[in-house]
């Protein structure tokens, strides 16, 4: 359900008694708000728009954490669901239309861009840091710990991902589950690529994501009315550009 003290205070916080009145975010269940930081919003501010916190019923953890010290960027729809854990003291920009799964680990120190329409499975990590520094022995050299990452557009990442910094990745691209790391510069690659594996490698190309919830139900119901069928055929003169997006 509603936290309405964490909801309203989080508001008013953030964006002054006006603006905050109208409730750009909602949280649900319990939280540990450690600092809430600089939000801007380059949208319509409306409600709901951000979400924290939803799904608290289906998982074990006790608590969603948001501690923010640093900038979150936000240009459309945000939802961190339930368990995760987001710590902030760079900057984080959100594309819009974005899902954090539930307990979702996010670390950043430098910087993270999600591109629009990109989720995040639950159990993933985020991280742009190593968080300690290491010394070559032979060089006697120390190089930096950090990396921006920056995730494209129309991104499906798998549960259990693990998204290290210097990542970079391409429009329309899938990240199976579970278990893949990425930790490169992954935008060379054509999309509707998927990666899998650790280090993650491409697997096969050309397979795209449908995000369309009309179309799912259609297949939906196919598979249901035709359970012996192995697959659902599209026309040949089918919009797979407009069946596949939202």
């Amino acid at each position: 359900m509603i936290n309405i003290l964490a909801t309203l205070r989080f508001n008013i916080k953030a964006f002054g008694f006006a603006k905050g009145l109208r409730l750009p975010v909602f949280i649900y269940g319990s939280i540990k708000m450690r600092s809430i930081g600089t939000i801007h919003i380059h949208c319509p501010i409306r409600r709901h728009l951000i979400v924290i916190g939803t799904n608290y019923d289906t998982v074990a953890a006790p608590y969603t954490v948001f501690y923010n010290t640093g900038i979150i960027e936000v240009y459309g729809k945000v939802i961190i669901n339930y368990g995760t854990v987001f710590i902030n003291r760079g900057i984080v920009v959100f594309g819009g239309n974005n899902a954090l799964g539930n307990q979702c680990d996010i670390n950043i120190h430098n910087r993270l861009d999600i591109g629009c329409n990109t989720f995040i499975g639950y159990e993933s990590r985020v991280t742009d840091s190593d968080h300690h520094y290491v010394a070559d022995v032979n060089t006697r050299r120390v190089y930096r710990n950090s990396a921006p990452i920056r995730i494209g557009s129309f991104n499906w990442f798998g549960s259990n991902s693990f998204i290290k910094k210097g990542t970079v990745t391409p429009d329309y691209l899938i990240v199976a589950s579970p278990c893949s790391m990425l930790s490169k510069d992954y935008s060379s690659l054509p999309p509707y690529t998927v990666l899998a594996g650790c280090p993650a490698r491409p697997v096969k190309q050309g397979i795209r994501r449908i995000y369309n919830f009309r179309e799912e139900e259609k297949i939906r119901s196919f598979f249901l009315q035709h359970p012996k069928a192995e697959y659902f055929q599209f026309a040949e003169d089918a919009n797979l550009d407009k069946i596949c997006k939202l």
